[in-house]
C-alpha cells in the first residue's frame, strides 16, 4: 500500500497514513479526456436563427424579359434578397437550436476517468508537467483543521508554509487577454489554474480561498475529471484534507 504524510497547518509532518486504493489506478488519459470533453458539452446552450431570418422581405421575383436573374428582389429597388445563393441573402444552413451539443459517457468509465485522475495527482512529473510549482512529497495531505480555515489570510498564511504559495502567484501572474472575437462576449480574459483542495464536507475554507487566483475548493463527493483535469490535462496539484481521503473509497 501506498503511504503519505500528513501535516498541520504549520507544514510540519504529524503522522503517516496508507493511501485508499485509488491512488493505484492505471493511468488513463483517453479516459480522462472523453470525461472532461463531456463536462463541457453538457455545459453548452443551444444557439440558433430564427427559422424566419432573412425571410421577412418584400422581395419578388421579377419574371423574364428584363435581361436580368430571376432572383426574388426587394419591392422598390433592384437589390437581390431571400435567397441564400445571392449578395445579402439569408444564410444557407444557420445554426439551429435542435442540434444535440451533449456528449454521453458510460457511468463506469466516468467512473473509471475520475479514479484515474486522482492518481494522477500523486505523480510528480504528471503534475510537474502541468506547470505547477511545488516544493514537496506528493501526495499532499493536512490534518482536518484546514478545514476550519475561515479567513483568505490564514489560507495564504498555510500555503506559504508548505510551500506552495508561489503556485498562486504563477496562476495570478499568468492571467492573459483572449486571442479572437470572444473577448468581446464576456470572456477577455484566460485564467490559470493553481491547486485544488479537497474536503469532506461543506466548510468556512470554501468561502476563505474562493478569492485566491486559480484556487478550487470541493467536497469529495463533488470531485470530478474536470476539477481534477482541467483542459483534459491531468495531474493537478491538489491538497487532502485527512478526512476526505477516508471518504474517498465510499464514493468512488
Amino acid at each position: 500500500m501506498l503511504q503519505a504524510q500528513v501535516m498541520d497547518l504549520s507544514g510540519k509532518i504529524k503522522e503517516k497514513i496508507e493511501l485508499p486504493s485509488v491512488f493505484e489506478e492505471v493511468y488513463r488519459p483517453d479516459l480522462i479526456k472523453r470525461a472532461v470533453i463531456a463536462a463541457q458539452a453538457n455545459r453548452l446552450q443551444p444557439y440558433g436563427a430564427s427559422p424566419y431570418a432573412g425571410m421577412r422581405t418584400s422581395a419578388e421575383g421579377w419574371g423574364t424579359g428584363r435581361g436580368v436573374s430571376r432572383a426574388p428582389r426587394i419591392k422598390g429597388g433592384s437589390r437581390v434578397a431571400r435567397v441564400p445563393q445571392a449578395v445579402g441573402g439569408r444564410r444557407a444552413h444557420p445554426p439551429k437550436t435542435d442540434k444535440i451539443l451533449s456528449e454521453k459517457v458510460n457511468r463506469k468509465e466516468r467512473r473509471k476517468a475520475i479514479r484515474s485522475a486522482i492518481a494522477a495527482t500523486a505523480d510528480p512529473d504528471l503534475v510537474a508537467s502541468r506547470g505547477h510549482k511545488f516544493d514537496a512529497k506528493l501526495p499532499l495531505v493536512v490534518d482536518d483543521s484546514m478545514e476550519s480555515l475561515s479567513k483568505t489570510c490564514e489560507v495564504r498564511e498555510f500555503l506559504q508554509n508548505i510551500n506552495l504559495w508561489d503556485d498562486v502567484l504563477r496562476a495570478k501572474n499568468g492571467k492573459s487577454i483572449r486571442a479572437g472575437k470572444g473577448k468581446r462576449r464576456g470572456r477577455k480574459y484566460k485564467h490559470r489554474k493553481s491547486i485544488l483542495i479537497v474536503i469532506s464536507e461543506n466548510k468556512e475554507v470554501i468561502r476563505a480561498a474562493r478569492n485566491l487566483s486559480g484556487i478550487d475548493v470541493t467536497t469529495v463527493k463533488d470531485l470530478n475529471a474536470e476539477l481534477l483535469a482541467p483542459g483534459a490535462q491531468a495531474g493537478r496539484l491538489t491538497i487532502w484534507s485527512r478526512s476526505a481521503l477516508s471518504k474517498l473509497e465510499e464514493v468512488f
